[in-house]
């Protein structure tokens, strides 16, 4: 168990330092995006994202999930199995938006000439994800991010380079389509450098029913969870534009930075866990120390946009962003609800109770549904994130007493600590936007009083176990760097 949690933890350091860079470029890149394209822009690309991505859900059968689930060691014709059933369902899945493009793109009056052509072009990025998943599978389930990080960094940096420069030359939202074809592309053929796998189908029957026992029920709960999201799409495309769309999309996109590094995070989580599923005491102990990662980071960066959001929107992305600002703090605001409920889904998941998390995930989508479509008609645009938020607050102690008898005590009463952080970090950025700074000045000013009142009321109330090791892990970086 201490070697699986040693590679574990060197995983996420691996993954953060990555995340660390990465976050840099990108943002730079959406700064120059956002104030080259238009809100109508993304919020189309938003649409025929989330079309090709709705109809990939129904492609997949959960086959990397349920590979690194399982205890026994993966086969050769396990793996030529799985590869040949993905292939099946992705060339299904590719062939129907191809032919049902013009319909679904019917459903938006207000999508531009050429939409149709972008849906079927971003389809087949869905053999590109495929054809690479087999190495990329292996490398998780053995918890060796060395390798498979150098492909990441290598493919988001073509993404985004490739991207802005399209965007810039003026190509519009097409610049999305190349530059997702592009990097996807080069991420294949990088990630058979690192990580051959020899390609071949086979079929056999046994292995095939395996893989769909688990693989199916954990895609049924992805299904699920992804129908939440279908409220921006589906009623505000239609009811209100793809201006809304992009608002939201945006809005969505910068509240949810930080969830962006705990993906990578919890990327080994799932893998973790399924490493020491028997052990559900270590798992409870595992989900409390990981929460508490997460919750300081997302705690500090709702506070830095409930205060600095709209002085920093306007300077840095211009005044045609300021209608998303109110979705983007609610966004921001649910994210600490839904990280308690996606690490507990996890846990649920590698100990192999899909059942329960699908039946759990099925019950947020259903809320969200119910609950948001009749605040977008009376509020507009914002009820989404306005449902996102309230459903997010309901289920969370009702999903995290999953776990077992006293676990939510066990885990949320030491999170305490982060209240009293967002709490002083609010009071001491409130007391900066009452003076009469210029605005770029008022915006870092604000930011850094509202860090420095968070981070300081941290290391008073926080766990002395995290303070320990974030102190141990500066001074480690401290000293590899005078070496």
């Amino acid at each position: 168990m201490n070697d699986v949690n040693a590679r574990a933890k060197q995983g996420i350091k691996l993954l953060m330092g990555r995340q660390v860079f990465l976050q840099i470029f990108t943002f730079v890149g959406g700064v120059v995006l956002s104030r080259v394209l238009d809100p109508a822009e993304f919020g189309l690309y938003a649409i025929v994202n989330f079309l090709v991505g709705t109809f990939s859900l129904f492609g997949d059968f959960g086959l990397v999930p349920s590979f690194i689930q399982r205890r026994s060691e993966l086969t050769e014709i396990d793996l030529r199995v799985g590869f040949t059933l993905q292939q099946i369902m992705i060339t299904l899945v590719v062939f129907t938006l191809f032919i049902a493009a013009p319909w679904l793109v019917n459903l938006y009056p207000q999508a531009p000439m050429g939409t149709v052509w972008l849906v079927r072009i971003l389809a087949f990025n869905l053999y590109f994800n495929s054809w690479r998943s087999m190495s990329a599978l292996n490398l998780e389930r053995g918890l060796q991010y060395d390798r498979l990080v150098r492909v990441e960094v290598a493919a988001v940096l073509s993404y985004q380079g490739i991207l802005v420069i399209l965007a810039l030359r003026g190509y519009g939202v097409w610049s999305f389509a190349v530059a997702t074809l592009t990097s996807g592309l080069l991420s294949v053929l990088l990630m058979y450098l690192v990580a051959p796998w020899r390609v071949r189908f086979g079929f056999d029957k046994k292995v095939a029913k395996d893989i769909l026992r688990f693989g199916i029920p954990f895609q049924l709960q992805n299904i699920a969870s992804q129908a939440g999201g279908w409220l921006t799409p589906f009623v505000v495309g239609r009811l209100i534009g793809t201006e809304a769309v992009g608002y939201l999309s945006w809005s969505s996109s910068q509240a949810n930075k930080p969830l962006v590094i705990v993906e990578n995070i919890l990327r080994v989580a799932f893998p973790h866990f399924a490493r020491i599923q028997d052990n559900r005491s270590e798992i409870e102990r595992l989900v409390s120390r990981y929460l508490s990662y997460l919750l300081l980071l997302s705690g500090l960066w709702f506070v830095i946009l409930l205060l600095a959001g709209p002085l920093l929107v306007r300077w840095i992305y211009t005044e045609k962003w300021l209608p998303a600002v109110p979705a983007m703090v609610l966004y921001a605001a649910a994210i600490s609800f839904h990280l308690v409920i996606w690490l507990t889904g996890i846990a649920l998941n590698s100990c192999g109770l899909v059942g329960l998390n699908t039946r759990l995930v099925l019950l947020r989508t259903v809320g969200q549904i119910v609950l948001g479509i009749p605040l977008v008609f009376f509020t507009g645009y914002i009820g989404v994130p306005i449902a996102y938020l309230l459903v997010e607050m309901a289920m969370m102690p009702w999903v995290i007493s999953s776990l077992g008898r006293g676990a939510a005590g066990r885990i949320l009463k030491p999170l305490s600590w982060v209240l009293i952080s967002i709490t002083f970090g609010i009071l001491a950025g409130s007391t900066i936007l009452l003076t009469s700074f210029p605005l770029y000045v008022k915006a870092v000013i604000t930011s850094v009083a509202a860090c420095m009142a968070y981070l300081g009321t941290f290391w008073i109330v926080g766990p002395q176990w995290l303070k320990d090791s974030v102190t141990k892990d500066l001074l480690t970086r401290l000293r590899a760097l005078r070496t």
